[in-house]
């Protein structure tokens, strides 16, 4: 009998459809095996490692894990993470995606017909659309106390229904990469997004193209060229962006100008202020704290 239930015993995690929710604290897990699950932070950030990938989860983006796949975890509570992480039994996400893709005649025939397995690419995704708007539900009826498993249950279906039009939106994304086969541009899909998530997620460390394309598991220069041809940005030139985006958040906290070029990896000031002024036509110096909420903003949040 399926069970919807929030913060259950880790034992009984891999047999229920659950909600994990919790406010900032120190917490670490070590070569998991997760069911199908979603990593999202409703503030702060978690860091997220697999056999494969690195992934910096912050509240404007998410991570699917597939069933199966194994993983650490680490949380800092100085950051102030709030985590909103939904668990799904086995088969559970499959049988969604079979009901979105079937007929409704050929589901009245055959209401038994076995699922095949489900299985998204593991990256990291944007925090927008009905994925978005469902976990902001569950944050805010889990913060209220409200989220009953009756109600839990219908967001979880609503919630296997969107990611099952996720894979359809990645599958249609895939096709504008290049390659003859189809089998060949998924490759360089994975590939291609494990080695951009890991720029966005390691910004702080010093990186350069040969260590990212070993990431992708491509040579250099292969990987430069179909990396911008993907993305519309040179690895590097995507870096630099990043950077220069998480740095303007930091300063708009209220953090030292050497503080954060530090955090964001430039070792040269100056360099760091003539690429900040370029970008946003200001200083860093010049960035102001939002009013009223530098406190908020360094204050972790509690039930």
């Amino acid at each position: 009998m399926d069970r919807f239930v929030v913060n259950p015993r880790w034992s009984d995690l891999p047999h229920v459809h659950a909600l994990l929710h919790g406010f900032p604290r120190d917490y670490h897990v070590h070569d998991y095996r997760t069911t199908l699950s979603l990593k999202s932070v409703a503030a702060g950030s978690a860091r997220y490692a697999t056999p494969s990938g690195r992934y910096l989860v912050t509240p404007d983006r998410f991570l699917v894990l597939n069933h199966g796949q194994r993983y650490a975890m680490e949380v800092d509570a100085d950051a102030g993470a709030e985590t909103v992480c939904p668990f799904f039994a086995p088969g559970f996400v499959d049988a969604a995606a079979r009901s979105a893709a079937a007929t409704d005649a050929l589901q009245l025939d055959d209401i038994d017909a076995p699922a095949a397995g489900f299985e998204l690419i593991e990256r990291l995704h944007p925090l927008a659309g009905p994925i978005g708007r469902i976990l902001g539900e569950l944050r805010d009826a889990v913060r209220a106390r409200r989220a009953g498993a009756a109600w839990l249950e219908d967001r979880f279906h609503d919630l296997a229904l969107a990611l099952a039009a996720l894979r359809d939106d990645a599958r249609r994304e895939v096709d504008t990469f290049p390659g003859v086969r189809r089998a060949t541009r998924e490759e360089l899909y994975r590939r291609l997004h494990r080695a951009r998530d890991f720029l966005v997620s390691c910004y702080a460390e010093p990186l350069t193209v040969a260590q990212v394309a070993r990431v992708a598991a491509l040579a250099p220069f292969h990987f430069h060229r179909t990396f911008r041809r993907a993305f519309g940005r040179t690895p590097m030139q995507l870096l630099q962006h990043h950077r220069l985006e998480v740095a303007r958040a930091l300063l708009a906290r209220g953090d030292s100008v050497t503080d954060v070029a530090r955090a964001v990896g430039f070792d040269s000031l100056g360099s760091f202020s003539w690429l900040f002024r370029r970008k946003h036509g200001v200083r860093p110096s010049d960035v102001r704290p939002q009013k009223g909420r530098t406190e908020e903003a360094r204050r972790p949040r509690r039930p």
